[in-house]
């Protein structure tokens, strides 16, 4: 079983690089043009990939923790360090499920484009609420126990899914705002995708400068809102966006 978890995390590191490369791919590319459609769908299957790999890793160390991670078996607190491990890997287990919403989200809205009815249904809204009430529990914990990287990755997921459920059922919205939407979608992925790399991976080349690291784990997501705004607003030009009866085109900032 261990063979199996590290095979796992090989291919979750061997992804989750590629996937930071090619999330720029698409940014860089005209939108409709067959460089952009087929980098973003490369970019699409990378994070399912990513998202899965973490989701069967988790669910693996929840079910057997002290058989995956065997170097705290004989430990004196064995019974302890289970549960830290599984509240750790729980945690990571909720990372899966954002980065492969955020990333679902981007290509559905796509292939519904103004029909938002396809999104109304059990299968794809529950899974997004759910990432909601996670989110929210993560704050609470990360409040708590003042652990930044719950509250970082709780208020992400939360923004994420009001957003994604607000324009599920919002009654009117402008039309092709799905072109805006699915931007959103796909930088808030990316967001996710860079804060994780900076916030694990690469944790350790920022250990050494405190609390300063705090800034490194933040910033994709600062950025990613600025450049999510700037694209939006240029695309919903380029693409013409008509205004709703709500006299607004509704544009998404994560």
């Amino acid at each position: 079983m261990t063979y199996i978890h590290s095979s796992l995390f090989f291919l979750h590191i061997l992804f989750g690089t590629c996937a930071l490369i090619l999330f720029w791919v698409p940014l860089a590319s005209k939108k409709g043009q067959l460089n952009h459609r087929r980098f973003g769908k490369a970019y699409k299957n990378v994070m399912y990939m990513v998202a899965g790999t973490g989701a069967l890793m988790a669910i693996m160390v929840l079910a057997m923790p002290l058989v995956i991670k065997h170097e705290y078996a004989n430990a004196e607190n064995a019974a302890v360090m289970a549960e830290r491990l599984r509240h750790f890997w729980l945690f990571l287990l909720y990372l899966a499920l954002l980065s492969f919403l955020s990333t679902r989200h981007g290509d559905a809205v796509l292939k519904a484009k103004d029909d938002r009815s396809q999104l109304r249904t059990t299968a794809y809204v529950l899974p997004i609420i759910a990432l909601g009430l996670g989110g929210i529990g993560l704050i609470a914990l990360g409040s708590m126990r003042d652990a930044t990287l719950h509250l970082i990755f709780g208020i992400l997921g939360t923004l994420l899914s009001v957003g994604m459920l607000r324009y599920i059922f919002r009654k009117e919205v402008a039309k092709r705002t799905y072109y805006i939407e699915h931007i959103g979608s796909m930088i808030g992925s990316g967001i996710g995708a860079y804060t994780a790399f900076l916030s694990f991976g690469g944790r350790h080349l920022f250990e050494g400068i405190g609390n300063y690291q705090l800034v490194f784990w933040i910033a994709p997501g600062v950025l990613g809102s600025i450049l999510s705004f700037y694209l939006s607003a240029k695309y919903a030009k380029v693409y013409k966006v008509e205004k709703g009866n709500t006299g607004t085109s509704e544009v998404k900032v994560l």
